[in-house]
C-alpha cells in the first residue's frame, strides 16, 4: 500500500498521507516521496493549490520513532525541513484538512500550510518533551506568530496539546463538521481567482511573518542534534516503543 495517495481536482493537487494503521506518521521513505510529491507540485504550472490530508483516525503524528536516525541535526536539515520549505516558500497554495490527531512534526506542517481547517474532534499534540525533545519542523518559530504568544510559550516550553475549540478561538484553524470538503471548496476559489496576487500575497506575508525562519532552522538543528544525543532522548524513544511512562533523569 502506498505511503501517500495523491490525485488531481482540476488545478488542486491532494495528497493523502496513507499510513493509517501507524496514524500516519513520517517514515523516512514518506518523507523522501511527500518531498517529492511537493516538490513536483510546486514546479508544474498546471498546479496552484496543494491539498494536504490525512487517512484514517489522524492527519499525521510526526516523526515514525523506528526509522529516526541518530543523527537528528542531519535528519532535520535533509529531510523535515525541506517538507517545511516546501510549504511555507513553494509558489502554491497550501491547504490542510486535519480530522484527529495532528502531532510532532506533522504539527508543524500543518501549522506551515496557508490555510488550515479542523473537525470538532481534532487535537493538536507538540509531543516533543515526551521523548526527550524540543519542538522542530519550524513550529517554535511558527507558532508564537500565528496564537497568543502567552500560549505558544507555555506550549513550546513544556509541551502540551490544545483542542479544535482552542485553535479555532485563536483563528489558528477554521472550524468545519467537513474538513477536506471545506478545503475543495477553498482550493477551488483560489484555483479560480486572481491566483498571481494570491501567490504575491503569501510572498509579502512570508517577508512580514516569516522573514529569519533560515537562520533559525540552522539553530533548531543545532539544538535538536545535541538533544538527539542525551539520555533522556534514548529513554523517551525506548518508553515510546515500549508504550510506558518514560523516566526522565535531565541528562
Amino acid at each position: 500500500m502506498s505511503m501517500l495517495l495523491c490525485s488531481r481536482e482540476g488545478a488542486v493537487k491532494i495528497i493523502t498521507f496513507n499510513r493509517p494503521e501507524k496514524l500516519n506518521a513520517l517514515s523516512s521513505e514518506m518523507r523522501s516521496e511527500l518531498f517529492a510529491e511537493m516538490r513536483n507540485a510546486n514546479e508544474d504550472d498546471s498546479v496552484r493549490v496543494v491539498l494536504l490530508t490525512g487517512s484514517g483516525r489522524g492527519f499525521c503524528v510526526g516523526a515514525d520513532l523506528s526509522s529516526t536516525a541518530g543523527d537528528l541535526k542531519n535528519e532535520l536539515r535533509e529531510s523535515f525541513h525541506p517538507l517545511l520549505r516546501e510549504i511555507r516558500f513553494g509558489r502554491k497554495i497550501f491547504i490542510c484538512a486535519v480530522s484527529g490527531v495532528a502531532a510532532g512534526a506533522g504539527l508543524s506542517l500543518a501549522v506551515a500550510c496557508d490555510m488550515r481547517f479542523s473537525s470538532p474532534d481534532a487535537r493538536f499534540v507538540t509531543a516533543f518533551h515526551r521523548i526527550g525533545l524540543a519542538p522542530d519542523t519550524g513550529l517554535s518559530f511558527m507558532l508564537p506568530r500565528l496564537i497568543p504568544a502567552a500560549a505558544a510559550f507555555e506550549l513550546l516550553l513544556r509541551g502540551g496539546e490544545f483542542s479544535a475549540k482552542q485553535a479555532v478561538s485563536w483563528s489558528l484553524f477554521s472550524a468545519s463538521d467537513n474538513p477536506l470538503s471545506d478545503a475543495l471548496k477553498a482550493a477551488h476559489e483560489i484555483s479560480a481567482g486572481p491566483f498571481l496576487s494570491f501567490v504575491k500575497s503569501k510572498q509579502l506575508l512570508n517577508a512580514t511573518l516569516f522573514t529569519g525562519m533560515e537562520q533559525f532552522l540552522d539553530i533548531e538543528a543545532e539544538v535538536q542534534g545535541e538533544l538527539g544525543l542525551t539520555q533522556d532522548f534514548a529513554e523517551g524513544r525506548a518508553a515510546f516503543v515500549e508504550k510506558r511512562k518514560a523516566e526522565f533523569t535531565g541528562r
